[in-house]
């Protein structure tokens, strides 16, 4: 009876983090479709169209596959991760706490977090070339691992700037919105009198400030990869075309200063 109610406890966690992720998937995979959509549908002359509508429209009718499998695949990440974890506990309550053992669970945790970052970044990239492509989740990984290899300094500058920004923003959106409830708890004297302390509301403040920055910092991430993604799609289909890399007709206004701007380099 114990191990069927675990063996279920397992499968119910399981199927609650592929959904978490799946709904972020789907989310993730609609905004890269809207900014797919405006970087192709932009010229010179006029500016594209942005549809998150359709992105969910897409991400529902034709991707639900590939999204599904890229989110199990880090759901089973999840478990693993917090089997370990669990294992790891008892392994210790049991006294193998020693200096190797804390050796192996430091490596071991340090190379599931690595792989856990590792297809976080895959998974992300390849809905890109989903939406760029149309084709499944693997050949989509495939391709999109290629492409970082083969261009891995934009990758790394794109990624270093873009993790740069997010922190800064995170940083200065809980700060600021910490600083903001302080003055509030401490000068107001309506809200002043209904604390006691104003400590506890402060930690609560940040926790929910540092979730929102987080998710809204996220927003930057995807559509900058997505761009540099939409950016070697469009050199491709120039070099195809037998047309000059340098003057895509489709290609928003602000892409053509950046590639302007590399030319001149």
């Amino acid at each position: 009876g114990k191990e069927y109610l675990k063996w279920h406890s397992s499968v119910y966690v399981f199927g609650l983090f592929w959904i978490a992720e799946l709904l972020a998937a789907i989310f993730h995979y609609a905004l890269i479709v809207g900014v797919c959509t405006w970087y192709f549908t932009s010229t010179a002359d006029s500016r594209g169209s942005f549809s998150l509508f359709k992105g969910f429209w897409w991400a529902l009718r034709y991707n639900l596959g590939s999204l599904a499998l890229g989110s199990f695949i880090l759901a089973l990440i999840w478990v693993i991760r917090i089997v370990f974890e669990y294992f790891q506990s008892k392994l210790q309550k049991m006294g193998g706490d020693n200096s190797v053992t804390k050796c192996a669970t430091c490596v071991i945790r340090c190379c599931l977090d690595c792989c856990h970052r590792f297809v976080k970044f895959l998974n992300k990239n390849a809905y890109i070339q989903v939406a760029l492509t149309g084709k499944n989740f693997c050949s989509s990984a495939m391709a999109a691992f290629v492409l970082a290899l083969k261009n891995s300094g934009s990758f790394i500058i794109t990624n270093g700037i873009g993790a740069l920004i997010q922190l800064l923003g995170k940083l200065s959106i809980t700060v600021g919105n910490v600083i903001v409830a302080y003055i509030m708890l401490t000068q107001l004297e309506g809200v002043r009198a209904g604390a006691a302390s104003p400590y506890p509301p402060l930690l609560i403040v940040a926790g929910i400030s540092y979730l929102m920055a987080n998710i809204f910092m996220s927003v930057y991430s995807i559509t900058s990869l997505t761009l540099l993604q939409c950016l070697y799609a469009d050199v491709d289909l120039c070099k195809q075309s037998d047309s000059d890399i340098w003057e895509s007709k489709q290609r928003p206004v602000e892409m053509r200063s950046i590639v302007n701007k590399l030319r001149k380099d």
